[in-house]
């Protein structure tokens, strides 16, 4: 038996694996990932926002996470070894994370799906799981493959909260691209959002009008800014049947949500 020792040496000397590091969001957007491809040991919070159903299609599997509030106290209390925020995130807040010696990733919270993926193969590599974030792209890659745009080129207004419409740039208008839509928001707005008129939404003359609010919420307490979508010309205008949707929750950030969104696009203009 005296082979055992140097066996158990040569074991014992072998370095262990390094640890993933702990992992701590304030990007919604990377919040979809971490839940995709982290290993859920390493994440130590994700955002609140991150359970809220009107702004993440996860947010039942959001609430099997921690999450934290964001603020100073609990980044310092937690000590990731990495804290992932956007490029919209609070300068200050990233100031002060950054001399608790805490490092960032900063993400541009996917403005288009092309981006998306190349934040999510750098999020793989800061968080330990290269492996396994390339399987996560692959498997968006194959979801958007198994769609076909339709052929008719539908003329597509989209029309948000405040006479908002969204033009080049916008994640919805990648959207209505990829399934084969033409956004006519383009033609009212050169940059990535601009505001509409009642007069020109009825110019336009769309085959659709997109909404990311439902119907029965247009008219609740805080619907001043979404009169117009209920405007009596506009319905005259517009039937049903030319009224599309797409949720909030698959219009915030490109990336995890796209296929998805793209999908119930084509669902509603390839039946109509």
């Amino acid at each position: 038996m005296r082979w055992l020792l140097p066996v158990l040496f040569c074991f014992a000397s072998l370095a262990p694996a390094q640890a993933l590091p702990r992992v701590m969001s304030l990007s919604l957007c990377a919040d979809a990932y971490l839940m995709g491809f982290a290993d859920k040991a390493q994440v130590l919070a994700l955002t609140p926002q991150s359970r809220d159903a009107g702004l993440s299609p996860m947010s039942q599997t959001a609430h099997r996470y921690p999450v934290s509030d964001g603020q100073i106290e609990s980044i310092a209390a937690l000590d990731p070894d990495l804290v992932i925020v956007s490029s919209y995130s609070d300068p200050l807040r990233n100031q002060l994370i950054e001399k608790l010696g805490i490092p960032l990733l900063v993400q541009n919270a996917g403005n288009g799906f092309a981006a998306a993926r190349t934040e999510i193969i750098a999020l793989g590599q800061a968080i330990g799981r290269p492996r396994e974030a390339a399987a996560y792209v692959k498997k968006l890659d194959a979801r958007m493959a198994a769609l076909k745009p339709v052929s008719h080129r539908p003329r597509i207004l989209p029309l948000q909260r405040r006479n908002l419409t969204v033009g080049n740039g916008h994640v919805l208008d990648e959207i209505i691209a990829l399934a084969g839509g033409v956004n006519l928001g383009r033609q009212i707005s050169s940059q990535s959002m601009g505001r509409v008129s009642l007069e020109t939404a009825l110019a336009i003359n769309a085959d659709y009008i997109l909404a990311n609010e439902r119907a029965d919420k247009l008219r609740g307490p805080d619907s001043r800014g979404m009169e117009f979508l209920t405007h009596p010309a506009i319905e005259r205008q517009y039937s049903a049947e030319q009224r599309v949707l797409i949720d909030n929750n698959l219009l915030v950030c490109a990336g995890a949500t796209t296929p998805l969104a793209v999908k119930k696009l084509l669902k509603q203009i390839s039946q109509r």
